[in-house]
């Protein structure tokens, strides 16, 4: 294990000492000097020639103790070179504008690539294209094919590297890699190298989901381990180098709060703080526990000061009676690392065939961007895939200006809680004394039912201008999805499914309006809604007896009877418009928007741009995260929390991103750890949906805050993704250290 020792800390090293400015220096120098050639070619054939020359003279650095090859060679750049760097990304023809166009958020067809290799995947693009006579097709599949011969090719580099360096066992799974594996060892090499050509080359932020490598290699496992060539340690170490491979690629910082004065950016590395999500455990094709001696050794070898990969567990009910060893070693790392996430697997199945998918399509399920799930390889986010403005298939200029808009992350400037309180000045203003709470929720849901169809209906516009000139566009994850090579189109055109997300973002701040004027208006009669309402417009300011009633109305995560009541009947309510309206585009396109809870680091931005809500939240000051309650009102403890949240509908959502804050001496010792287990065991098995955890010291956290160098080993989650705590900008610290409160 002295090897997996020296992996470990140098991924350590790279992950708290690279410098904030690193940037792969190889990769910018050569599409400087390549960015405006080839523009002859369309699109799919420019993007294979990119990437020959590309992956033809970047190094193919090797260290003595690598069990796995794949590294990025970073570095900051001379002042020459950063000048390079910034006319580089101001240019019109840089080319994460106009050739790699693939915005990752996705994951591939990673059992075709393991089974098949690159040989087989080749034999498979060339059967296609001599049956082929569309013209864009064969541009597409004969770039698909030269791809494949790129990544072969320079898989070889590293193999005649290694046999130069002596290293003749690592020399011959990479060799086997460029065709097709046939080992444990040589299937984790490819699926690396096509990991890493993704998220260190190709594609700016790539959050890429790696599959469910504990199904995926397990035929190779068992087969070496028959056969005698591995042992059970010797794969541990394969893995341990695995995971160390993925930190080596990132940069330094937080993408969503930073910037490029205090982070990497993905334009120096295009990793940067991006997750890359390995999928654990979960039910079989027909629906049975699928964990078996890998998954085991996979959350073993979890190495809790690590970033990548987010390891997500597909909990299935019971795990913790069926599977109680990887059960306790699951919760014993999560205690000890912020990149590890539980998601209910019956829950996230149920969504899935409400909203009509058929059972094996839900069954296999992955994982994508943040915190969300999707319907697996054969899906495509629609507005995370490459726009419909580079498929050059628009019937007019207004059509391309319609499409060519802002992501419609949100319904307002503001989110919900902005519609709330439009609906609140609209009742308001009617000056009616017979006001109720169903007028609340009517107003509100019609507009969140407005803007669903909105939504739905600029989704299926997007589609179909996609599917005019399907094979126009090609991107690296195109190469490795099935559908899109049998059928020769990209992705984002072909895929069964078509999804969106719908997130109702600040959830909790929400709810707590509602609670409040129904208890403080409604109930107890305690306000007016004219005088909360002036009192709110006020920012509380002269209304401080106001501020205090609303801060001492029930919150959600109280679990109290009015609170629960409410978060259910609004979670719920959303829940049913979203699959009441998906129903005829996934009947006509199989085009849909999964509902879910998310608003990463939105409810910061939003809620400083904000003034008060009836809630007690003061004007200018966040708002909720995700699915969690509001930070400071869980007074009735963790329990109280936990058992608000199975309110939530257990076949209604997709995501409801739990930041789990715990005090590092609330579980501690093997008692407290047992304890934590059969918590979030409970809570599972009860319905709850997601989880994802931080343990940490408050008062370790605020001093970091002051002297940084002494706590770089200070791990939390942001949002679906997990960051090094000094790294990231006071205002996102000040927020975590708020939610651990």
């Amino acid at each position: 294990m002295n090897i997996c020792k020296e992996n470990i800390a140098e991924a350590e090293r790279a992950l708290t000492q690279k410098p904030p400015f690193a940037a792969s220096a190889e990769r910018i120098l050569i599409l400087d000097r390549i960015k405006s050639e080839y523009k002859e070619l369309p699109q799919p054939l420019r993007l294979a020639e990119f990437l020959s020359v590309l992956l033809g003279e970047v190094s193919v650095p090797l260290k003595p103790h690598d069990l796995i090859a794949g590294r990025c060679a970073d570095r900051e750049l001379t002042e020459e070179e950063e000048k390079i760097f910034k006319d580089l990304i101001r240019h019109p023809d840089y080319p994460y504008r106009s050739v790699f166009l693939g915005s990752g958020h996705t994951t591939c067809s990673w059992e075709d690539m393991a089974s098949l290799g690159l040989s087989g995947l080749r034999e498979r693009a060339e059967t296609r294209l001599e049956a082929c006579e569309d013209g864009d097709k064969r541009v597409f599949l004969t770039a698909v094919i030269r791809i494949y011969d790129t990544i072969a090719s320079y898989i070889l580099r590293y193999a005649r590297a290694a046999e130069a360096a002596g290293m003749d066992e690592l020399a011959a799974n990479l060799r086997k890699a460029a065709d097709r594996p046939d080992s444990f060892a040589s299937a984790l090499q490819l699926l690396w190298m096509i990991t890493l050509i993704e998220c260190a080359y190709v594609t700016k932020n790539p959050t890429l989901t790696v599959g469910r490598l504990d199904r995926i290699l397990y035929p190779f496992y068992v087969s070496d381990i028959r056969k005698g060539t591995l042992t059970r340690e010797r794969a541990a170490e394969y893995i341990t180098d695995y995971y160390c491979k993925h930190n080596l690629i990132m940069g330094r910082g937080e993408h969503q709060m930073g910037d490029d004065t205090n982070s990497t950016t993905f334009d120096r590395i295009c990793n940067f703080d991006s997750p890359q999500y390995l999928l654990l455990a979960g039910t079989d094709e027909n629906g049975e526990p699928a964990a078996n001696e890998l998954t085991e050794l996979f959350a073993e070898r979890i190495i809790p000061s690590f970033k990548n990969p987010v390891v997500v567990v597909r909990y299935v009910k019971d795990m913790d009676k069926t599977h109680p060893s990887l059960w306790r070693t699951l919760t014993d790392k999560a205690l000890s690392s912020s990149s590890l996430m539980f998601y209910n697997d019956a829950n996230v199945i149920s969504t899935l065939l409400r909203i009509g998918l058929p059972v094996e399509d839900a069954r296999g399920y992955a994982h994508f961007g943040c915190n969300w799930c999707s319907p697996g390889d054969n899906s495509a986010w629609i507005q995370g895939t490459p726009k419909s403005i580079h498929f050059g298939a628009f019937e007019s200029e207004e059509e391309r200006r319609k499409l060519d808009t802002r992501y419609m992350r949100m319904n307002t400037e503001h989110g919900w809680p902005e519609d709330f309180m439009e609906v609140m000045r609209e009742l308001a203003a009617t000056e009616r004394e017979d006001v109720t709470i169903e007028d609340f929720y009517r107003l509100f849901l019609e507009r969140v039912g407005d803007f669903i169809d909105r939504k739905l209906a600029h989704v299926s516009h997007e589609v179909t201008v996609r599917q005019r000139r399907p094979s126009a566009v090609l991107t690296y994850e195109d190469c490795f999805h099935t559908e899109s090579v049998r059928n020769a189109e990209s992705i984002g055109a072909v895929a069964r499914y078509k999804f969106d997300l719908i997130s109702f973002q600040m959830f909790a701040t929400v709810a707590d309006c509602f609670i409040a004027v129904d208890q403080l208006v409604m109930r107890e009669k305690r306000l007016t809604l004219g005088r909360l309402l002036a009192a709110v417009e006020a920012g509380f300011e002269g209304y401080e007896d106001v501020l205090a009633l609303c801060r001492g109305a029930d919150k959600y995560g109280m679990d109290t009877p009015l609170s629960n009541a409410h978060v259910k009947r609004l979670a719920h309510t959303f829940s049913d418009l979203v699959m009441q309206k998906n129903r005829p585009y996934f009947e006509r396109q199989r085009l849909f928007l999964v509902p879910c809870m998310q608003s990463d680091t939105w409810h910061l931005k939003k809620g400083a741009d904000f003034g008060a809500t009836p809630d007690g939240r003061l004007a200018h000051t966040a708002f909720s995260q995700n699915s969690r309650p509001s930070n400071g009102v869980c007074v009735n403890g963790l329990t109280a929390m936990l058992n608000s949240m199975l309110n939530l509908p257990t076949d209604g959502l997709v995501s409801g991103a739990l930041n789990l804050d715990i005090d590092s001496k609330q579980f501690e010792g093997e008692a407290g750890k047992a304890v934590f287990s059969a918590l979030l065991a409970v809570y599972f098995n009860r319905g709850g949906l997601h989880a994802q955890v931080t343990c940490a010291d408050v008062r370790d956290l605020t001093d970091a805050q002051i002297n940084p160098h002494l706590h770089r080993d200070l791990r939390v989650r942001v949002t679906g993704y997990s960051g090094v705590f000094v790294d990231i900008c006071k205002k996102l610290q000040d927020d975590i250290i708020e939610r651990m409160k």
